[in-house]
């Protein structure tokens, strides 16, 4: 009778162990939803936020580019290697930035790596550090960014407009 008892008691906590991992796992698995949930809404939030940043930026180099008698090319001024160095000779890896006839920045050449450069010189990063897919319109006038989530942010190469689109 003690052999049948211990093995009713073996079998009580081999079924609270299972409970406890059934528990368990659903636990993690809500947790899981709800953070690949909050990823897709934060690379939204960092589409809206390069919005943002992207008209500030572009009206500074708006101003810049008025400022300094309206050039073809010019350097921007926050890039870090023109503060660090006061030297005549252009640094190494420091880039220049062509300029549209209206004053808005245009990428060096006519397809996907062009916009993608322009998206470094202007936001500072890879786009695909961000999940951020990379289109040239059909006519090569407009540079579009796309999250993950389908927002799309577009800049318009010809007269420097800048469309956020969202699906909220």
């Amino acid at each position: 009778m003690q052999s049948q008892q211990q093995a009713d008691g073996e079998l009580l906590q081999m079924f609270g162990k299972v409970i406890a991992i059934v528990l368990l796992l659903t636990l993690l698995g809500i947790l899981g939803v709800r953070y690949f949930s909050s990823v897709d809404k934060l690379g939204a939030q960092g589409l809206r936020v390069d919005h943002n940043k992207m008209l500030n930026v572009l009206a500074m180099v708006k101003a810049q580019w008025l400022a300094k008698g309206r050039p073809a090319e010019m350097r921007l001024e926050w890039d870090d290697l023109a503060f660090d160095r006061q030297e005549s000779v252009e640094p190494a890896g420091q880039t220049l930035v062509k300029m549209s006839s209206g004053g808005w920045p245009i990428p060096d050449t006519d397809d996907l790596a062009g916009c993608k450069q322009l998206w470094r010189q202007l936001l500072g990063r890879e786009p695909g550090t961000q999940q951020v897919v990379t289109e040239l319109g059909s006519g090569g006038d407009v540079c579009s960014f796309i999250a993950n989530n389908s927002d799309r942010l577009s800049y318009q190469l010809s007269t420097g407009r800048v469309i956020f689109l969202t699906n909220e």
